[in-house]
């Protein structure tokens, strides 16, 4: 995975307001997504409902690291677990720590028990909480991982079908909801979607099926570092490029993906600021390689009058 907002091919994305206006108040994106992602932790559209109603609304147990060495590879950081390690005496088992004092957006306190949830919600077909229509979101991501145990309060073992050097990696994409969130929906996944529960920078607060979600910032985000500064963000579905294009002229929205090439010269004479680079995703296309990737990335920009993934002009 690229650090610079990554590996799928090259997205440009226009945007009416200036840098220091994305402070604060709302900001409404048009996603090139034809409905709105699933909202309950366990997005759909693949990058796209990651990028927008995963990454921003929850936490993984690992989360990338995206804001620093942005030109080189990406790297991992501690999420809801501090630290992991794989047990010298077999090689098939990662053992965990916790991270303490962390709360969903619904009040209720991070566990073990809730970590252990979770795994049951995507790996145990026989547990109640069990989401079948979700769950093959993450098992085809993280088809290695094979049991699971708590082994104290703040401290729990996941063990791989075989060694994977790799686990870390691929925990990035498991979100962490509330399951008490999922008590309070009456056991059910489509109603705990309409008021859901993670940890992430940002709350979603209103969920409009087809049309729009709300995200409001969260203020007692646990990682001081990622505390938003805008108030609210609102991503609606526009999967026609033209419509998008109407939506930014009108006012409508004040950030779309992928404008219409032949529109670019008149969005800028108008103001509008525009970036040129890779979209972000949890890796690489099977059909396009890495290398491939970052000549594409390369040979499509325009670099004399954009600078990439900044949304300023040079």
């Amino acid at each position: 995975m690229r650090n610079r907002f990554t590996t799928l091919p090259i997205a440009l994305i226009a945007a009416a307001l200036s840098t220091s206006a994305l402070a604060q108040g709302t900001l409404r994106v048009a996603m090139t997504s034809a409905d709105v992602p699933t909202t309950g932790g366990i997005p759909n559209n693949g990058g796209e409902g990651a990028r927008f109603l995963g990454y921003t609304a929850y936490d993984a147990l690992i989360n990338w690291e995206l804001a620093k060495n942005l030109d080189a590879v990406a790297s991992i950081r501690p999420g809801l677990a501090t630290e992991w390690k794989v047990d010298e005496s077999d090689k098939t088992k990662w053992i965990f720590k916790l991270r303490q004092g962390v709360k969903f957006h619904d009040g209720s306190p991070l566990t073990v028990d809730a970590i252990i949830f979770n795994l049951g919600r995507i790996f145990d077909e026989k547990s109640p909480q069990f989401d079948a229509p979700q769950s093959p979101i993450i098992r085809s991501q993280i088809s290695m991982l094979d049991r699971w145990e708590k082994i104290d309060e703040g401290t729990f073992a996941i063990y791989t079908k075989t060694p994977f050097a790799f686990f870390p990696y691929v925990l990035t994409r498991m979100f962490i909801v509330s399951p008490a969130a999922w008590e309070a929906a009456g056991r059910n996944w489509s109603e705990f979607a309409k008021r859901p529960a993670g940890t992430g920078p940002f709350k979603i607060t209103k969920v409009t099926p087809s049309v729009s979600a709300e995200l409001t910032r969260n203020p007692d985000y646990w990682d001081k570092e990622r505390i938003p500064k805008l108030d609210k963000m609102i991503v609606m579905p526009m999967p026609e490029s033209t419509t998008r294009l109407a939506a930014l002229r009108s006012g409508q929205v004040d950030w779309i993906e992928v404008p219409p090439p032949d529109a670019i010269p008149s969005l800028r004479s108008a103001g509008s600021r525009s970036a040129c680079g890779p979209i972000l995703t949890p890796g690489p296309t099977p059909s396009m390689p890495k290398a491939r990737n970052r000549l594409s990335a390369t040979s499509a920009c325009d670099r004399q009058s954009t600078t990439p993934s900044t949304g300023k002009q040079s």
